[in-house]
């Protein structure tokens, strides 16, 4: 009977395995087209791939600008001084024939014509909700080996020649920007150099979205932009502050090397119609961790520099374009700091007599005077800025401004693209200018400015001030192009 199965069953078993062979085979066969297909597919990816990669990076430089800038620039100067301090003794230095000190008090000098140029490059994307910004700086200065300043035991004197680097690179991402989006998170090294209401006398528009007498300087760090309307915008930033290096600001003493101080702000803008196309701006910024040394010479550094305190800035401008239905333009701000110190004390001050002209630490001091030493000021300061522009034909536009600081008065001005940095004086300044519009792109200015210190200290964060009564004039004439 089994044998009779068998032999039965024998043939269908044979004709299935014929078909599970042929259906192996079948699958074999298909098999061997898949990895002919996959690498006919994978040799024409990898030829195509170059021309999509180059086709995307030509996509975006096709979205990036590309705008150059180059200022040239001729100062001629001269400085005037008269007593220091309530008797003159604030002029005293060591090296005199005097019992070991000589004097500086009735001090003028006339400096030779100092050269300036400074080249900007401006490159920035625009890429849907994100958007890119960066800027390349450049600059070089003859006048290195003086400064217009009388604080020191001598003439300070800085390293000649160029300096060069990236003064902002930030990215504004405003999520669904087209479809009305009004948040926008900014971040990187951010723009807040060259505000309201400088840009007049540059003839440019704003490069900062603070004002600048109340924070003008050099951070990185992020901001967070709330639009509302078509007209009001508030701002908050969290940043660090630091100082651009010593070729970028040849002239000055009236500044601070900033050490990543830490940097709070609110502040809020608004467009409306009033006399004019009006921009109203007020803002609060508190700089933390200030700590921070003069700017005076490769023998001042960082080394001894403490953490002295917090500093508030408030102020508040109003921007006035097109005037009475004019060309002209209009500006007022006004501005207050207000110090918290903690106690702790920066010392410049030279122990008299010596031979090393070290201070009691034992660093490199300036001079043997009280203003040279001592905790974060104490006591509140103000400042006002007010000034206008007035076009007499479309190329021609001539220029005025006025600004005073009291005698504890601070600026956050470090970065100010003001290379004479005038709006932290404890004093007053006076410039007038005239530009001459050759085209779109080029223009020539001739301007003088008179500077008039009261107290000594302007652009400073510590010490007593003690009056001044110094004088500076400055009379230039550029050539600037834009592209």
């Amino acid at each position: 009977m089994k044998l009779l199965i068998t032999l039965i069953t024998l043939p269908i078993l044979l004709l299935a395995s014929e078909d599970l062979s042929l259906k192996v085979k079948n699958l074999e066969e298909q098999l061997l087209q898949l990895k002919e297909e996959m690498k006919t597919h994978q040799e024409d990816l990898d030829e195509r791939f170059p021309i999509i990669e180059k086709n995307e990076k030509h996509a975006i430089l096709d979205k990036l600008t590309l705008s150059p800038e180059l200022l040239i620039r001729v100062d001629k100067m001269d400085y005037k001084t008269g007593l220091i301090g309530e008797n003159g003794d604030a002029t005293l230095i060591n090296g005199g024939p005097y019992d070991g000190m000589t004097r500086r008090d009735r001090y003028y000098k006339s400096f030779e014509p100092a050269g300036y140029i400074r080249m900007r490059l401006n490159v920035n994307g625009d890429f849907g909700d994100t958007k890119f910004h960066s800027r390349l700086l450049y600059a070089n200065s003859s006048q290195s080996h003086e400064r217009l300043c009388i604080l020191s035991r001598d003439i300070k004197s800085a390293k000649g020649g160029s300096a060069f680097d990236l003064d902002r690179a930030y990215i504004d991402y405003t999520p669904n920007r087209y479809n009305g989006g009004s948040l926008t998170f900014s971040f990187g090294i951010l723009p807040t150099s060259g505000g309201t209401p400088s840009h007049f006398s540059q003839n440019k528009q704003r490069s900062s979205m603070f004002p600048a007498l109340v924070f003008d300087m050099n951070t990185y760090g992020a901001i967070l932009t709330k639009k509302f309307y078509d007209s009001l915008y508030v701002r908050a930033i969290v940043a660090k502050a630091y100082t651009l290096r010593e070729n970028f600001y040849p002239y000055q003493c009236n500044r601070e090397n900033i050490d990543n101080a830490t940097v709070y702000g609110l502040y809020s803008d608004f467009s409306f119609n009033f006399l004019g196309n009006s921009l109203l701006s007020f803002g609060v910024n508190v700089l933390d961790d200030l700590k921070a040394h003069p700017y005076l010479g490769p023998d001042i550094d960082s080394s001894h520099a403490h953490e002295l305190g917090r500093m508030f800035t408030y102020g508040v401008g109003l921007d006035i374009n097109n005037f009475l239905s004019t060309s002209n333009i209009v500006f007022v701000h006004a501005a207050a700091s207000s110090p918290n110190p903690n106690g702790a004390i920066d010392d410049y001050k030279i122990i008299a007599p010596v031979t090393d002209e070290l201070t009691e630490g034992g660093y490199t001091g300036f001079t043997v005077e009280d203003y040279a030493s001592g905790p974060m000021i104490g006591k509140m300061g103000y400042s006002f800025y007010f000034g206008g522009k007035y076009n007499l034909i479309p190329q021609l536009s001539l220029g005025a401004e006025f600004n005073y600081g009291s005698k504890y008065w601070f600026a956050a001005t470090q970065g100010s693209e003001d290379i004479f940095n005038k709006l932290s004086i404890r004093g007053h300044a006076l410039e007038v200018y005239g530009t001459w519009n050759l085209n779109q792109y080029l223009n020539a200015k001739l301007g003088y400015l008179h500077m008039k210190e009261d107290y000594t200290g302007s652009g400073w964060h510590f010490g007593e001030p003690a009056t001044k009564d110094a004088k500076q004039n400055i009379y230039y004439l550029s050539l600037e192009a834009r592209f």
